[in-house]
């Protein structure tokens, strides 16, 4: 099993490297197979990395708060920024992520306001792409 401060440091590298930043080689190091993003229905790990492209055009920033593990569970409370239409706007957030032997296999986020929202113009046009 993975230290707490070892499995901080995987779900710092996939908010601000691959979320943030868009790095899609560290993909496969830090996202288990069986990967699911909860709050955008049940999203795999297939679905999630197509969606990137789409929230990378979003511009988030992320800003970590506060990261707290136990046992194999880590909640993130963050900031994130993003560009809507030119328009920043901001989203406080709260992310479960269940870390199994070094990689995210369980992504459970909430935000205020809905980072989902938020991001909808940037999925809306990765459908039409």
């Amino acid at each position: 099993m993975a230290s707490l401060e070892q499995n901080k440091a995987v779900v710092r590298r996939f908010m601000t490297e691959i979320l943030q930043g868009g790095s899609l080689d560290l993909f496969d190091e830090l996202v288990a197979p069986d990967y699911v993003n909860t709050s955008m229905g049940n999203v795999d790990r297939t679905a999630f990395k197509g969606m990137l492209g789409a929230l990378r055009s979003a511009g988030m920033k992320f800003t970590i708060r506060e990261l707290v593990a136990e046992g194999d569970a880590v909640v993130a409370r963050f900031t994130v920024e993003v560009s809507v239409a030119g328009e920043k706007k901001t989203a406080m957030g709260l992310t479960y992520y269940g870390v199994v032997n070094g990689k995210i296999a369980v992504d459970e986020p909430l935000s205020s306001p809905d980072l989902g929202q938020l991001l909808a113009p940037f999925l809306g046009q990765m459908a039409h792409a």
